[in-house]
């Protein structure tokens, strides 16, 4: 199934849920992140109950320092 991940098309599996297609993005510890899902922001301690649908609209945001 087709979901946009920061605006590029990525294939995910049926049943996926947002931390296996975080994973494989290598994104695999969180840290520094925020992760929205069709514009709502989704807690990390939801990644693994959040089933993704084709269509979702997936954005990722990189927390950086900086002055």
């Amino acid at each position: 199934m087709l979901v946009t991940v920061n605006g590029s098309e990525f294939v995910a599996e049926e049943g996926d849920n947002l931390k296996s297609v975080l994973e494989k993005k290598d994104i695999t510890d969180g840290k520094g992140i925020a992760v929205a899902v069709n514009h709502e922001v989704i807690p990390k301690s939801d990644w693994m109950n959040t089933i993704l649908k084709p269509g979702d609209d997936i954005l990722i945001i990189t927390a950086t320092a900086g002055g």
